[in-house]
């Protein structure tokens, strides 16, 4: 598919770095550009400072945005200092002159516990590296001073000291004949994520559906011996470049965790996030997160399987309301509701995954999936303000409309339609035609009830969670069902 914006975008020119500024964008695709010369500072005309101590805006004179592109910074360094005419500067050492203000400032924010994170995380370990240009580089994106950047050089040779120990003991455990054998049945690669309690990786990476990480099998290492810990069990382990998703996906995450034990849903456990993802070369300018691994995810299960039935497809509907409800009690709007982004687990139970894109109720989103988003959006992107539309939770309702609707019939209401095409026909939507389609299924007249309640245009008359479990279809077989 071809973007319609870009999501990401990092420039670095001179050890200069630029970088995390996005705009909204199709979900399942992303643009990556060349580098290019700064110029002159960019503007941000109708600019609004937004919860996470960022700054929305439509820009102008950046070397590799278009003008008239609405996007979102990093963090600024004192969101409370933001006014007309004001030069700000990024978490990541990006600087921007604000013109005229779309509208108040809705509060500021310091850099959250995962940036600091971070933050700490790369003064303590940064990546082995013979050019200091790259080392400069790499911590001007956490708004690393001059100083800071020589005691970092000062300092860099017992680091590489360090990794270099590190680097042959890896060597001298992995040239055993245990973990020889111990890599042939896993099919080990020999890379680890983690600084301290490591994780093996095994075959080949996956691409996430958002495309922004690289999904892996990884395995728990004992400390002793550097080999799979007895009977540990494969995990996923989810590596990006793109420390601004993963940290929020982290952060959504513990959200979910301060939850009641009635409350937390049925998403997969994180356990682990890395905020630098290890001492090897290739992952120490990336991030990690470990979560719980499914055997596959719900997409490729129902196309082997074609549509779920009776108990099954119940128990499915019910797992992806609680996780709706899970995420609208912690504040949160998914956003990227969809079966992609659900995992079947060995013993058959259903796992919602991919929290990236989840934003607090009211924020901005910060990309969509044209098949899960609803009508309204479609048309606030269509007519130009998608980056300004304010999340609800009755967004996530209607994407779990169009979620129990493809699982009670095999395949997505819109399969076979390209992103603009979808847009367009949810914008142009009428209500009667899906409704009319929606009486053609063949599957539980609550179901069907249910499916239409939720898929109403007039957003205001879609039931909530609450009202969602309590409906017939999920009570009729056991009024305690969805508590199990």
């Amino acid at each position: 598919m071809t973007a319609l914006s870009p999501i990401i975008l990092a420039c670095s020119v001179g050890g200069f770095h630029h970088g995390n500024a996005h705009c909204l964008s199709y979900r399942s695709s992303s643009t990556s550009r060349d580098h290019f010369q700064l110029a002159a500072i960019p503007t941000l005309d109708k600019w609004k400072v937004i919860p996470s101590g960022s700054v929305i805006g439509t820009v102008r004179n950046h070397p590799a945005i278009a003008d008239g592109d609405v996007i979102t910074t990093s963090p600024i360094e004192s969101p409370d200092m933001a006014n007309r005419q004001a030069v700000v500067t990024t978490a990541s050492g990006s600087r921007y002159k604000l013109l005229d203000p779309r509208g108040e400032d809705i509060g500021s924010a310091a850099l959250n516990d995962i940036e600091e994170a971070a933050l700490k995380a790369a003064l303590s370990s940064s990546p082995q590296s013979s050019n200091k240009q790259q080392s400069s580089s790499f911590f001007a994106g956490w708004g690393v001073g001059k100083t800071a950047s020589k005691t970092l050089e000062d300092s860099n040779v017992d680091r590489i000291r360090e990794e270099d120990s590190v680097e042959a003991l890896k060597k001298k455990i992995q040239n055993s004949p245990e973990w020889q054998d111990v890599a042939r049945k896993y099919k080990l690669t020999g890379a680890t994520i983690g600084l301290e309690d490591e994780y093996l990786l095994a075959n080949k990476p996956e691409r996430s559906t958002s495309g922004k990480s690289n999904i892996w099998i990884a395995y728990k290492a004992d400390e002793s011996t550097g080999l799979i810990v007895d009977n540990a069990t494969p995990i996923c382990m989810k590596v990006s470049t793109n420390l601004e998703a993963i940290s929020r996906e982290y952060e959504n995450y513990r959200k979910l965790s301060f939850l009641g034990i009635w409350e937390t849903g049925r998403f997969v456990r994180c356990y682990e996030f890395f905020p630098v993802a290890g001492y090897d070369k290739k992952f120490s300018n990336q991030c990690a997160l470990a979560i719980e691994r499914g055997s596959r995810d719900l997409k490729s299960y129902l196309n082997s399987r074609g549509r779920l039935e009776k108990k099954e497809l119940r128990d499915a509907c019910i797992s992806a309301t609680q996780c709706v409800q899970a995420l609208h009690n912690a504040g949160l709007v998914w956003t990227d509701m969809k079966t992609e982004n659900f995992v079947v687990m060995t013993n058959g139970e259903v796992k919602g995954i991919d929290l990236e894109s989840a934003m607090p109720i009211g924020d901005y989103p910060v990309d969509y999936s044209p098949e899960a988003c609803p009508p309204e959006f479609a048309t606030a992107f269509l007519a130009g303000e998608g980056p300004y539309f304010e999340l609800e939770s009755s967004y996530d309702v209607w994407s779990l409309g169009m979620l129990m609707l493809e699982l009670s019939t095999g395949k997505g209401y819109f399969d076979g339609k390209n992103p603009a095409q979808i847009t367009n026909e949810l914008r142009d939507m009428d209500e009667t035609t899906m409704l009319e389609d929606l009486k053609k299924m063949k599957c539980d007249e609550r179901l069907k009830d249910l499916i239409c309640r939720c898929l109403q245009r007039d957003r205001r008359k879609r039931p909530n969670t609450a009202q969602i479990m309590l409906h017939p279809y999920f009570m009729v077989a056991n009024p305690f069902s969805f508590f199990s």
